[in-house]
């Protein structure tokens, strides 16, 4: 049996509201507030448990026949078990293919069409939701009895009836359309394919679909307008190209929703239903501005980015640096696309099931924590200082206490990868300016700048030190960059190291595949996940490579024990507390300004009535 598919698909609702919450913070000086305190609740930690794949076959039993029949304890094997993908360990058609009897007689019993209403609670689908029985060996029977799960259609029903209602109930319900008890007249009179009994007819709101969305489609919560959305459109595309009679509804009922499961779930896996989701219909890639409906149901349903309600500009702020920073992860052929084999790569569903469930949006490290964001924002916002949103050369050398040599700041701007390109009236490519970078341009760069030890950041600054492009650093690139170094060493009075004894150096520790020249895979050995970086500051960072020649044994094995995941993770909680310690005393300091301000105010109206000029003694507060 096979699910019915359907390419007919329409685009993302990317104008989402942003709602209001919570009280407004002042800021100073056009940075974003501080992260609050949240008082957060004792939770038990989610134990991740790494996913076990079903095989696509069960293994042959071989069964040994008496003359008098089947061998009572060596049955033949059971009918195969329907699963769509490896990925799950349930049937994920709508109806289920194999459904258990509660004699236990091994009858098979559907689950679908006119059936459904017939089925009684105990009548679930056989296959198991932890993979027990499928890693049994043959001719051996389980200890454990498997844990049965309802097929789509018995749960799909009872969240529908417990949250939805009929037409003729719809008075209850706020916001609806004058026409909309005619459009459902319609309906009910059409008998379309997927509204042929009364419960095809349940309807929910909007505001209802979150544990649909939760509980059915394994979507984080704060999808559910988006998919709400979609599941409209996909229904109007329906109705049209088959040319049915109807017009389209504005809330979703059950049949629609039956619909939606057949074309759009049941024949995919998880990563790939979040990719089609994400991405344009029309589309084979996902976008930037496919996210934007997304982070902005995130900022007004996620409780960590409650304080930033009223600041719309941050908000945006916020948005854009999540976006970046996912395609800077997951997009590593930097093409401002994300494929759905990059999906299936990267952990980015992980990561947003992480932040639906995670209260305290600064634990949440990949891409969604707003002290990383705090801390990046304020880092383009010091360099900017003309405030038009663009870093210049000039502007960039000042980065790091003017850490970077001149040489790097020119290979930036001239050969490091962009991260987006934009598109004419006329649908042409354009490619980006390099007189200077945008906030997104900064972004890669100060995440490439502070965490050497990923993917990107190799290829990123590889591709800035390769200056004749033929992929290979050979020994004449490294020593024009090193040259510099040399130069800068000298005037602040460092130890200078020459360049033979460095890239002897460098080379053992990287252990090339050719010792005439190194390509980008040679950085990313897994041994070279730590020394990777200490070429690159070798080459162009001075206070970082100084660092490195006079770092710690000690120092470097806790920071190896410590806490956190990343070089990057260790850098933005430096600089978020440098910056807050920052804020603070702007903020006492502006206070006792004030303060003295007021003082002499006041001596002043003492003085001024004192000599009987004033004509009132009423106090100038």
């Amino acid at each position: 049996l096979k699910a019915e598919s359907s390419n007919n698909t329409n685009a993302n609702n990317s104008n989402v509201p942003i709602a209001s919450v919570g009280d407004a913070l002042t800021t100073v000086d056009g940075r974003p507030p501080l992260s609050p305190k949240l008082v957060m609740k004792q939770q038990q930690q989610l134990v991740k448990k790494r996913p076990e794949i079903p095989p696509f076959y069960r293994p042959k039993v071989v069964v040994e026949q008496t003359q008098d029949g089947d061998n009572p304890q060596n049955p033949p094997p059971s009918p195969p078990k329907r699963r769509i993908n490896s990925s799950f360990t349930e049937d994920q058609t709508w109806d289920g293919i194999y459904m258990a009897n509660r004699e236990g007689g091994g009858g098979v019993s559907g689950c679908g069409g006119d059936e459904i209403s017939k089925i009684t609670a105990h009548e679930y689908d056989t296959i198991a939701t932890d993979g027990a029985a499928s890693a049994a060996t043959p001719g051996q029977q389980s200890q454990q009895p498997q844990q049965q799960q309802p097929c789509i259609a018995i749960r799909a029903r009872e969240l529908f009836q417990e949250l939805g209602v009929f037409p003729s109930a719809l008075d209850s319900v706020e916001g609806l359309p004058p026409n909309l008890p005619t459009i459902l007249y319609q309906y009910e009179r059409n008998e379309s394919t997927y509204h042929k009994e009364k419960d095809d007819m349940r309807l929910v709101p909007m505001e209802r679909f979150e544990r649909i969305t939760k509980e059915l489609c394994n979507f984080p919560t704060f999808f559910h307008k988006p998919l709400y959305d979609r599941i409209l459109l996909l229904w109007e595309r329906h109705i049209t190209s088959q040319k049915i009679k109807l017009p389209p509804l504005p809330m979703v009922t059950f049949g629609m929703f039956h619909y939606f499961w057949d074309t759009e779930m049941a024949p995919y896996d998880k990563d790939e239903r979040f990719f089609r989701l994400i991405k344009q219909p029309t589309q084979e890639y996902i976008t930037r501005d496919d996210f934007f409906p997304y982070i902005k149901e995130l900022l007004s349903d996620h409780p960590g980015l409650e304080f930033l309600s009223d600041h719309a500009e941050f908000q945006d702020k916020y948005a854009v640096t999540v976006i970046t920073r996912i395609f800077y992860s997951v997009n590593l052929c930097h093409s401002g696309r994300i494929t759905v084999r990059q999906v299936r790569k990267s952990d980015l569903l992980s990561v947003f099931q992480q932040v639906d469930e995670e209260e305290d949006i600064n634990k949440v490290t990949k891409y969604f924590s707003y002290e990383h964001f705090y801390v990046l924002y304020c880092r383009f916002w010091e360099l900017d200082h003309d405030r038009d949103y663009k870093i210049t050369r000039e502007d960039l050398l000042k980065y790091g206490e003017h850490s970077l040599s001149h040489m790097i700041v020119d290979r930036i701007f001239d050969a490091a990868p962009r991260p987006f390109e934009s598109v004419d009236e006329n649908g042409n490519v354009v490619k980006p300016s390099r007189d200077y970078l945008t906030y997104e341009d900064f972004i890669f760069f100060m995440l490439s700048e502070e965490d050497k030890a990923n993917e990107y950041s190799a290829r990123y600054w590889f591709s800035c030190v390769d200056v004749d492009g033929d992929d290979k650093l050979n020994n004449m690139e490294m020593r024009s960059f090193y040259a510099v170094q040399l130069h800068r060493m000298q005037c602040m009075g460092h130890e200078v190291v020459p360049f033979e004894d460095m890239l002897c150096q460098m080379m053992d520790m990287i252990k090339p595949a050719n010792s005439d020249y190194l390509v980008v895979e040679d950085f990313l050995q897994d041994h070279c996940s730590q020394v990777a970086g200490a070429l690159y500051d070798a080459l162009f960072n001075v206070n970082k490579y100084v660092m490195f020649e006079q770092r710690d044994p000690f120092l470097e094995r806790q920071k190896r024990e410590d806490e956190f995941d990343t070089d990057w993770d260790r850098f933005a909680c430096i600089d978020y507390n440098r910056l807050a310690m920052e804020e603070e005393q702007r903020e006492e300091e502006a206070m006792e300004v004030d303060w003295v301000t007021m003082d002499e105010e006041e001596e002043d109206a003492d003085e001024y009535n004192a000599l009987g000029l004033s004509g009132s003694s009423e106090a100038p507060f």
